[in-house]
């Protein structure tokens, strides 16, 4: 059986798409932003816990899969600082913790945002069914 790979251009004739210092410039950035989100989702939920507030309700369920998503972001970006090469050849785990997961609580996060979306819309239509059903439909 032939192989379909002897085409293709050898990975040393390959560069990379952008100067090694904007990549660190950039990776810089990223990990600064990652983390000043997970500092401030994480000062928000301690002032959830300071004042009180529900502690299983919609926000906090947010915050922390919020928090759990620039965390795993910030651990992400920071080993490129290290070792890009070693950063891009982890083992199964770390690989699908850091690549793989972070999609899966986008994922989450917008399945949560939808379902508190569905709950607000169908309290609305809960307040309007009594005024409708005492004839005060206004068209």
């Amino acid at each position: 059986m032939e192989s379909n790979l002897s085409g293709l251009v050898p990975a040393a004739g390959l560069v990379p798409a952008l100067p090694p210092a904007v990549t660190l410039g950039l990776t810089a950035a990223y990990t600064t932003l990652y983390a000043l989100l997970f500092f401030s989702v994480y000062a928000q939920l301690w002032l959830v816990l300071l004042y009180g507030h529900k502690r299983l309700s919609y926000q906090t369920v947010f915050l922390a899969l919020c928090l759990l998503w620039a965390a795993l972001r910030t651990t992400l970006f920071s080993f490129y600082f290290r070792d890009t090469p070693r950063a891009n050849r982890l083992g199964p785990l770390p690989f699908w913790l850091l690549y793989c997961c972070p999609v899966c609580l986008q994922f989450f996060t917008l399945t949560l945002m939808n379902l508190y979306f569905a709950q607000v819309v169908f309290k609305a239509k809960a307040k309007r069914r009594p005024e409708m059903s005492r004839g005060l439909r206004t068209w």
